[in-house]
């Protein structure tokens, strides 16, 4: 008896789906939307601390987009192990900057490219163990380390609103209407909005706001007609790739972080797209993706690839897992790497337009977090480990630029102020040495100190 096909599903809500593109392309455009800025300026400021001229510059952003696609497609569809099967962007990120600029300084980059490659290896070296070691990430140690994401990010949001930081125009009054007429809008269409207008909430406010923007004058496009049409990756275009020992420990750190983030990460989109934690299969193939796609990134000139935890809001926002979503959305980062016309054309989005649209994502990042760390009711000592966590990862990036951490070496001073980072660790270490007590156990001892 012949078998009968089975039935592709056509939901956004399901994982291996077949949506129509009129529903799947503007969720897929809300991806692109904010990961785009953060993708094009990790290569920018690395570029700029190596002193590299304008063209390398230009190249190293097209080279970054292309790899964002390629990493996010080793996610979706696994090469054997490789890829976590799970609707996740990848793509150039802000965690090894830090690192990388003052190693471009020095060595220039074929210097950075050296250390990526350790970065690379290590990574891959972590993801065949992340599976196993998933216990020692349970979600209150993930939950911390996405709720402490979710706020780090509100100041960067607010510094785009502004008009970004390094922008001559920085705090005008027509940066902030702009930015909040955005805001506005995005709130409109996603609280009153119903289908396809709610979900693309985020791509409509912004289109909103651009149109603001472009009648203000905001919006230039210099940059488009100036720019190529066609632009393919050449290997080692930027020289080959060298490495010091005096690399090491920052790299092992800094790569130990990035394998921390994709891990909460991976949790958040699945407790937000799915009411659920990753399995161990999961982790361990995304974190082996990232590390294959940081060293063919070494190969090509693209930084280290990060999980962006802006998509992940989008996730947990929208609740749309389509992998046709995230086909599409990589597609398109694909196209604007080989066309330079059309990033050039994305890269036209002024920042206050990018802030308004985008806070709305970081705070339903930060209730990611919240909704993994309340899955089961807090003790008193998950209370304790969270409460001091965020504490001190909130408290000690305060202290950035002040001469409070002056006495501390450079590397230290960058990972102390960084909000993941230290709540990451934190959290970590106080999860493993806090004795475990159940909700019913502590409660038992309190009725024990009445009797």
């Amino acid at each position: 008896m012949a078998q009968v096909p089975k039935e592709t599903s056509r939901s956004l809500y399901v994982y291996e789906s077949d949506p129509p593109i009129r529903k799947a392309l503007p969720i897929s455009l809300q991806h692109i939307m904010a990961m785009f800025l953060g993708t094009i300026t990790v290569p920018i400021v690395i570029a700029g601390a190596a002193g590299a001229d304008p063209a390398t510059k230009t190249l190293m952003i097209q080279y970054s987009l292309m790899m964002s696609a390629f990493a996010t497609l080793i996610q979706l569809f696994p090469l054997g192990p490789v890829g976590s099967r799970l609707p996740i962007i990848f793509c150039a990120g802000f965690t090894c900057v830090p690192v990388f600029t003052p190693i471009a300084a020095q060595y220039g980059l074929p210097g950075v490219f050296g250390a990526q490659v350790l970065c690379g290896v290590l990574s891959m070296v972590l993801g065949l163990c992340v599976g196993k070691l998933h216990k020692f990430f349970p979600s209150i140690v993930t939950g911390t380390i996405i709720l402490s994401i979710g706020l780090s990010l509100y100041p960067i949001a607010l510094k785009y609103m502004a008009g970004g930081a390094s922008s001559p125009s920085y705090g005008a009054l027509q940066n902030w209407l702009v930015a909040f007429l955005t805001l506005a809008a995005v709130l409109l269409f996603n609280l009153l909005g119903k289908g396809v207008v709610k979900m693309a909430s985020i791509l409509l406010g912004s289109a909103v706001g651009y149109v603001i923007a472009l009648a203000l004058g905001m919006v230039s496009f210099d940059g488009v007609a100036s720019a190529n049409w066609i632009a393919l990756p050449k290997p080692f275009y930027f020289g080959i790739p060298v490495f010091d020992l005096s690399m090491v420990l920052p790299i092992v750190l800094i790569t130990v972080v990035n394998v921390i983030q994709a891990v909460g990460d991976m949790s958040g989109t699945t407790v937000g797209g799915y009411d659920r934690e990753p399995s161990g299969k999961e982790l361990t193939g995304g974190v082996l993706a990232s590390g294959l796609a940081t060293l063919v990134g070494a190969v090509f000139g693209v930084p280290v690839v990060s999980s962006y935890s802006q998509n992940v809001g989008i996730v947990s926002m929208t609740k749309i897992v389509s992998r046709r979503v995230m086909t599409i959305a990589a597609g398109i980062m694909l196209a604007f790497g080989v066309i330079p016309k059309f990033s050039a054309l994305m890269s036209t989005l002024p920042s206050p337009v990018i802030g308004g649209g985008t806070l709305i994502v970081f705070g339903m990042i930060t209730l990611t977090g919240l909704k993994l760390l309340t899955v089961k009711p807090l003790t008193a000592r998950d209370s304790t480990i969270v409460g001091v966590s965020i504490a001190l990862g909130m408290g000690l990036s305060t202290l950035a630029g002040t001469p409070a951490l002056e006495n501390f070496p450079s590397l230290a001073q960058t990972l102390l102020t960084s909000p993941v980072v230290v709540a990451g660790i934190v959290s970590f270490i106080l999860n493993l040495i806090a004795p475990n007590k159940t909700a019913e156990e502590e409660a038992k001892e309190r009725a024990d100190l009445d009797a």
